[in-house]
């Protein structure tokens, strides 16, 4: 898995992940990588943060869509299984203190 961190200016986290399997999108190029902004309490209302912590799909499903703008609820519905580990461990890695 491929994480590339980088901070924001509102001083949010985001980390760009190259996606094993490219997303096939209809009339328009595949998607190859996606950046995620590190999720706030607002991105994870409605969702149990040990659902988040435990990858629960449902809880992924709801949260991957909030924090990155590339990709739908209908993708992730329809994702293959390759691109769902790099994109929940994205998610995990900002609940992951670090030196950086």
């Amino acid at each position: 898995m491929k994480l590339k961190q980088v901070k924001t200016m509102a001083n949010k986290q985001t980390v760009t992940i190259e996606l094993p399997k490219p997303i096939e999108v209809e009339g328009s190029e595949s998607i190859i990588e996606v950046e995620m902004v590190e999720p706030y309490a607002g991105e994870m209302r409605g969702l149990k943060f040990v659902d988040i912590m435990q990858g629960d799909m449902d809880a992924m499903t709801a949260l991957i869509p909030r924090i990155c703008p590339k990709l739908t609820e209908r993708h992730m519905l329809n994702m293959s299984p390759i691109n769902l580990t790099p994109l929940i461990g994205g998610v995990l890695n900002f609940f992951v203190e670090s030196d950086s």
